[in-house]
């Protein structure tokens, strides 16, 4: 079945908030709009376990913009088994609750900004956060999710966003170079030595994993980002 988008208020027990100031926020990676409440929450609560902010949805009006992200069942540190009811944006979880219709809506920590990644300023003076599709899998390996676009003219990025990289190659996906075309691309771009780069199988064909030794996940998206201007300026 097609997830449902979720556009949630609060109960018609919430306090009367006439005249209070509403507060937009997006998701951190996406720019997608996900909340409107009139809490503010870099004064909420953060819950002690993970850092999440505490949205109290019978103290507050709220309006999610997120989909059903499904249940998540983690185990903490305690031993305890904890079931989280979670809301996303796209793929990217942004909240939970610890019951389907419990009263508390836990936003995960740095999941959400006031500010939208679509303005031109993109957050002030402030960079924009590295994107979930690159993370460190260890001390000093950063893994980079790649999806492939095949047969174009000369080989680019094409975007970077949340779920990946996309990149443009000149060969055919099915190719037996199109695997060393990208590596090579990646290396120019990243500015590494071939024999820090590999490629592993993503989901698809067209969605590869590189592994890039000694970069820092920061270092490798200014780099791409720095690609991506180069590009838009010619």
């Amino acid at each position: 079945m097609p997830k449902r988008t979720t556009l949630t208020y609060s109960s018609e027990d919430a306090p009367e908030v006439a005249g209070d100031q509403l507060h937009v926020y997006y998701c951190k990676y996406s720019g997608r709009h996900v909340l409107t409440t009139n809490c503010n929450l870099s004064r909420a609560p953060k819950r002690r376990t993970d850092g999440s902010t505490v949205l109290d949805t019978a103290a507050y009006t709220y309006k999610l913009y997120t989909v059903d992200g499904g249940i998540k069942v983690l185990k903490r540190k305690s031993g305890e088994i904890e079931k989280q009811y979670r809301q996303n944006a796209g793929k990217l979880p942004i909240a939970y609750r610890s019951e389907p219709e419990g009263r508390f809506l836990y936003l995960l920590k740095d999941s959400v900004t006031a500010q939208s990644l679509l303005d031109g300023e993109r957050g002030g003076r402030d960079k924009p956060p590295v994107p979930p599709c690159i993370l460190p899998i260890d001390n000093n390996t950063t893994q980079i999710s790649l999806e492939i676009d095949d047969r174009a003219d000369r080989p680019e990025i094409i975007k970077v966003s949340a779920d990946a990289v996309r990149i443009a190659i000149t060969h055919g996906i099915a190719h037996e170079a199109a695997g060393e075309e990208a590596l090579d691309f990646m290396r120019s771009v990243l500015g590494v030595r071939l024999g820090q780069l590999s490629l592993m199988r993503g989901e698809s064909t067209r969605h590869k994993l590189v592994l890039v030794k000694d970069l820092a996940p920061a270092v490798a998206f200014d780099k791409l980002q720095a690609q991506l201007n180069k590009q838009k300026a010619l």
